[in-house]
């Protein structure tokens, strides 16, 4: 007669459980530490692949064993967040200072955040090309953070700054934001981002799509109405595979204007359709600045420019990054993206 193995077997199996539930978490405790000794300290840990994963390291050195076995049962977040407000107040009386003093807590220092809660639907990379607009860091950044943090996702703000005194170069500074924050991710998508530029309605969600996105359809400076149909300035979001088939945006737009219209020919090219949310909820308030150099060429380069994206672009840019600094709310990646080539 068989014997009965049922009262031996049950130990073993409860045994078995619990011994890999021990090796699950030494593992995940493990990992959170390798990305600490990676980056250099827990504060500056940045975002990888997984979702999973990156919730744990936007609280990376803070868990307890109680709370990392917690997350492995959190819900995703569900497809329509629950706490939109719907249109917002935008202020632009904000300092950096009280940005800091009122955000700093909840927020992982270089800028990451995931909500505690659930599982985000998606991760996002904000860049942010920048110089001389010191007084707009704190408005938007104490904008941003509220409204992508209403939004539960998990995302990382990268302000990428050019140094030395040649015109400004817009684009440049995108394909360095993108190429430094994919080296810390990848994330699910990347919003490039004026820093003007404050959303002033959350229900327009910073969601990852399968067509690039054009999020600043109705902004104030031009009385939240679309410029023009093929107009993509002021904040886009796009994914690597978009970047990837377009090759990025191009190095060769010195001063103010024509990148833009340069990346929406690059899009048609590749047969990649844009879309916008409604104007009426698509809308952004532009915080007042100081006048800009325009690029009085962009017209003829971009005409010049049109279908040679393949050979220019991020295949193409080349670039020193001069410093790479974890702030409370931000990382700041400092740049030389090189100086124009003299007419030919």
């Amino acid at each position: 007669m068989a014997k009965d193995r049922s009262g031996s077997v049950r130990p073993f199996l409860a045994w078995t459980a619990r011994m890999w539930s021990a090796v699950a978490l030494t593992m995940l405790v493990g990992g959170c530490v390798l990305l600490q000794s990676r980056s250099g300290s827990s504060s500056s840990a940045r975002t990888p692949k997984d979702a999973v994963v990156r919730q744990e390291r936007a609280e990376c050195g803070r868990l307890t064993e109680k709370e990392v076995k917690k997350r492995d049962y959190l819900p995703p977040c569900p497809a329509t967040p629950p706490g939109l407000h719907g249109k917002l107040k935008v202020r632009e009386d904000v300092s950096l200072e009280e940005a800091v003093q009122d955000l700093a807590d909840g927020v992982g220092v270089g800028g990451s955040w995931a909500p505690p809660d659930c599982v985000p639907r998606w991760s996002i990379a904000i860049i942010v090309p920048f110089r001389d607009r010191q007084p707009q860091v704190g408005p938007f950044l104490y904008h941003m953070h509220n409204f992508l943090q209403r939004q539960q996702l998990n995302y990382s703000i990268y302000i990428v700054e050019q140094e030395g005194t040649e015109l400004f170069n817009r684009a440049r500074l995108l394909n360095v934001g993108y190429l430094e924050a994919l080296r810390e991710g990848p994330f699910d998508c990347y919003a490039f981002h004026d820093i003007d530029m404050l959303p002033e309605d959350d229900r327009h969600l910073y969601h990852c799509s399968e067509q690039p996105r054009h999020l600043a359809v109705a902004a104030s400076n031009h009385n939240y109405n679309l410029v023009y149909n093929k107009y993509f300035g002021g904040a886009c979001l796009m994914t690597q595979d978009h970047l990837a088939r377009v090759n990025g945006w191009s190095n060769i737009y010195w001063g103010w204007g024509g990148e833009d219209d340069d990346m929406w020919r690059r899009l048609s090219f590749e047969d990649l359709p844009v879309w916008r949310f409604p104007a009426n909820i698509a809308r952004y308030r532009t915080i007042k600045h100081g006048p800009q150099v325009v690029n009085n060429k962009r017209y003829q380069t971009l005409k010049r420019n049109t279908g040679r994206y393949p050979n220019d672009g991020l295949s193409t840019i080349k670039y020193i990054v001069k410093s790479v600094v974890r702030h409370p709310l931000y990382t700041h990646i400092a740049a030389d993206i090189g100086t124009p080539l003299p007419p030919s």
